[in-house]
C-alpha cells in the first residue's frame, strides 16, 4: 500500500495529459505540410483558429484557409487562397494580413463556441439514427360521425451531398480539437428547431464579416485572386 500514492498520482497526471495535450492531427496533413503550418507554439490562454473552405466540387482538398491568431492582447488574421490542379496541390497566395490590437472579435468567436462546437455529423447522425428507429403507426378516430384513419408520419430527414464544407482546426497551448460543418445554412434552416445548428451558421458568418470588415486595414500581398466563398 506504500505505492498507492504514487500511483494516484501517476494516475491524475496520465489523466490530465489525455484531456489537455491532445495529439495535432489536421485534416490535411499533406496539404498543412505543404504551407508548411506547423503547429504554433502558443503562451496560455492563446489560440489559433484554422478554417479551411472546400466547395464540394472544386478540384483540391480546399480552396481557402482562414488562419485567425490570439496572442495575449493582440490579434492577427490572414487570409490564403489555394490552387490545385488534378494532379494534385499547386501554389497559394497570400491575399492578405493585418494585426489588431484588441481581441474583441475573438471573444464574439469564444461566444459563439469556437473552442467547444462538435462536428455537425454529431447531430445529423442523430437525426439519421430517430429516422431509422421510427416505427409508422395507425389509429382510427371517430369525428363528427366520420371514421378517419390517422397515422404518424416519420420525422423529416434530409441529407445534402454537395454544397461548401467548413473545416475548423483550433489550437492552444497544450491544446488541439477539430471539427466540420457541411452546409450549415442549409441544415439551420431545414432544421429550425435545433439551436446548435443555427450556432453554426452564426460561428462561420461572424469570421466572415470579421476578414470583409477589416479589408480597409489590410496590406495586400496579392490581388491576382480574390474568390469569396460565403456560401453556407
Amino acid at each position: 500500500m506504500k505505492n498507492l500514492p504514487r500511483l494516484v498520482v501517476l494516475f491524475i497526471l496520465l489523466l490530465s495529459h489525455q484531456v489537455m495535450g491532445q495529439e495535432f492531427s489536421p485534416y490535411f496533413e499533406g496539404l498543412t505540410k505543404q504551407l508548411r503550418l506547423n503547429k504554433p507554439r502558443l503562451p496560455r490562454n492563446s489560440y489559433q483558429v484554422r478554417l479551411w473552405v472546400n466547395l464540394s466540387l472544386a478540384i483540391g482538398e480546399a480552396e481557402e484557409l482562414y488562419i485567425i491568431t490570439q496572442k495575449r492582447k493582440k490579434l492577427s488574421l490572414e487570409k490564403r487562397t489555394l490552387f490545385h490542379t488534378k494532379e494534385g496541390f499547386l501554389r497559394s497566395t497570400v491575399d492578405f494580413k493585418v494585426s489588431l490590437k484588441e481581441t474583441t472579435f475573438f471573444n464574439e468567436l469564444i461566444a459563439n463556441a469556437v473552442l467547444s462546437s462538435r462536428d455537425q455529423s454529431i447531430v445529423t447522425d442523430s437525426l439519421y439514427n430517430v429516422y431509422r428507429s421510427f416505427k409508422q403507426t395507425t389509429r382510427v378516430e371517430i369525428q363528427d360521425g366520420e371514421v378517419q384513419v390517422i397515422s404518424n408520419k416519420p420525422p423529416k430527414l434530409t441529407m445534402l451531398l454537395d454544397g461548401t464544407t467548413y473545416y475548423f482546426e483550433v489550437m492552444g497551448n497544450d491544446f488541439f480539437r477539430k471539427y466540420k460543418f457541411h452546409s450549415p445554412k442549409s441544415y439551420a434552416k431545414m432544421y429550425p428547431e435545433i439551436g446548435e445548428l443555427s450556432r453554426n451558421v452564426d460561428l462561420v458568418r461572424r469570421i466572415y464579416i470579421a476578414f470583409s470588415e477589416n479589408t480597409k486595414d489590410i496590406s495586400y500581398v496579392s490581388s491576382s485572386s480574390n474568390r469569396h466563398f460565403a456560401r453556407f
